[in-house]
C-alpha cells in the first residue's frame, strides 16, 4: 500500500490540479507589504517601522486596501483533510484581508451544510491569523482555525463514532511569493485530537486574459500534500476501550475557472482527493468506515466583493 500511494504521490506532483474559494490559507501576503528591498534576502523592516510609530490607523490598518468577499459554494461532495465529510454540501464563506500591524492580517469564515442532515454534520469554521512579510519572496503565516459542528466528530468531520463538537487547531506555515506556483508548507496542532498535521503544496494563479481576451478570467489551482497523526482521533471518546489512535496520508486538488465582473465573482471547478486511511480502520473490537479512498467532485460559486 505503501508503494501505491508513493507512485501516486509522485505522478501527482506533476500533475497539479486545484482552488476557487476565496481563502488566505496558504496565499502569499498582498497586504501590509513594504517595498521591494534591494536584496531578495534582505530582512522587512515596514513591520517595525508600522509599530514604533504609533500610528493606530497604520498599525490597524484603517486607510490601506481591502478584499471582502460574501461567497455561496456548492460541492457534490465536501472533503475536508483528504476524508469525506458530506454529499451535496452547500457552503457559505465570508473572506476578509487587509493590513494589520504592519503585515496582512485575515479572517475566513466558512458554513459548511451537508444536504444529508442525518448521515454527516453541518461545521462553522473560523479562520484567522496574521502574516509577516519576511522578505521578497517569503510570507511568515501564524493563525487558528476553531471549528464548531452540529454533531460529534472525529478527524475532519466524520461523525457516528463519538468525538468533539469544538475543536481548534493552531498553525505556523511559510508562503512563498514570486515563485511561479506559490508553494506553501504548514504545521498544525490540535489539542481536542492531539493530532499533528504536516502539508505542504502549491497555489498557483493563471491570468486567462491574453490568451482568452475575456478581462477578469483566471485559472485557480491547489494541490495539497497532508500527512495526519493523531493520538485521539475521536477526542476523549473511547472506541473499544481505547483512544482512537490513527494516521494517514492524502492529497487533494482542486482547479477552478474564476471570471469576476465588476463586485461579482463566480467559480466553477473539479476536485480530487485521495488517502490511504483505508475504507475500514480496527479500532478495538469496532470497525470504522473511513469513506472511500478516492473522490472526485464538482462545484461552482457566486460571491461579491465589497
Amino acid at each position: 500500500m505503501l508503494r501505491i500511494f508513493t507512485a501516486i504521490l509522485l505522478v501527482s506532483l506533476f500533475s497539479a490540479v486545484s482552488f476557487g474559494r476565496i481563502s488566505s490559507f496558504g496565499a502569499p501576503a498582498e497586504y501590509g507589504l513594504a517595498s521591494d528591498t534591494e536584496c531578495w534576502y534582505d530582512i522587512n523592516q515596514h513591520t517595525w517601522d508600522v509599530f514604533v510609530s504609533m500610528d493606530s490607523d497604520k498599525i490597524l490598518g484603517i486607510n490601506d486596501k481591502r478584499l471582502t468577499v460574501f461567497q455561496v459554494e456548492y460541492y457534490s461532495t465536501a472533503v475536508l483533510e483528504g476524508l469525506k465529510v458530506g454529499d451535496n454540501t452547500v457552503c457559505a464563506s465570508f473572506s476578509d484581508r487587509g493590513g494589520f500591524f504592519g503585515g496582512e492580517g485575515y479572517m475566513d469564515l466558512f458554513y459548511y451544510a451537508p444536504i444529508d442532515v442525518p448521515r454527516y454534520a453541518q461545521q462553522a469554521v473560523f479562520y484567522g491569523g496574521w502574516k509577516y512579510n519576511l522578505n521578497r519572496y517569503v510570507d511568515i503565516d501564524l493563525g487558528g482555525i476553531f471549528t464548531y459542528s452540529t454533531k460529534r466528530v472525529a478527524g475532519p468531520g466524520i461523525a457516528g463514532y463519538g468525538g468533539e463538537t469544538f475543536r481548534d487547531d493552531f498553525y505556523v506555515g511559510f508562503c512563498f511569493d514570486k515563485i511561479y506556483v506559490n508553494p506553501f508548507v504548514y504545521f498544525d496542532y490540535c489539542s481536542e485530537y492531539d493530532a499533528k498535521k504536516y502539508m505542504a503544496g502549491i497555489r498557483p494563479s493563471f491570468d486567462l486574459e491574453p490568451y482568452t481576451a475575456i478581462s477578469g478570467l483566471s485559472l485557480d489551482l491547489q494541490l495539497t500534500l497532508g500527512y495526519v497523526s493523531a493520538c485521539r482521533f475521536a477526542g476523549e471518546y473511547e472506541i473499544g476501550g481505547m483512544y482512537w489512535r490513527n494516521d494517514y496520508s492524502y492529497i487533494q486538488g482542486e482547479a477552478n475557472l474564476v471570471y469576476c465582473i465588476d463586485k461579482i465573482r463566480m467559480f466553477v471547478g473539479i476536485g480530487w482527493a485521495c488517502n490511504n486511511a483505508g475504507k475500514r480502520e480496527t479500532v478495538g473490537s469496532v470497525a470504522i468506515d473511513m469513506g472511500p479512498d478516492q473522490m472526485v467532485w464538482g462545484a461552482c460559486g457566486i460571491g461579491y466583493v465589497f
